[in-house]
């Protein structure tokens, strides 16, 4: 390998590390950002301050997924389940408990 290959290698791997230092700070930054994000969601929602339809008009989620983060931090849901099923407590069709 000549001196000029060696230069352009090493130019190449340098610029490759700083490139790669640049992502890994901006991936460090968006899961910080994300994790804030989260954070205030499940608060807001923990407070009653907004419901879940507000949160996601003001956030970059959609309903569902404001649910599903809601769920995973144990919020519980602003109203009781109304719908039974119809397999009873047996799970059996016709075996209502």
């Amino acid at each position: 390998m000549t001196d000029q290959e060696r230069e352009k290698e090493a130019a190449a791997l340098a610029e490759l590390d700083e490139l790669t230092s640049k992502f890994v700070a901006a991936e460090q930054a968006r899961d910080e950002a994300r994790d804030a994000l989260h954070e205030a969601i499940v608060r807001h929602l923990r407070e009653r301050n907004a419901r879940p339809g507000q949160v996601a008009e003001h956030s970059p989620y959609d309903r569902n997924h404001v649910g599903r983060i809601a769920k995973a931090a144990g919020v519980p849901p602003l109203r009781a389940r109304t719908v039974q099923s119809i397999k009873g407590a047996t799970g059996k069709p016709g075996s209502a408990a």
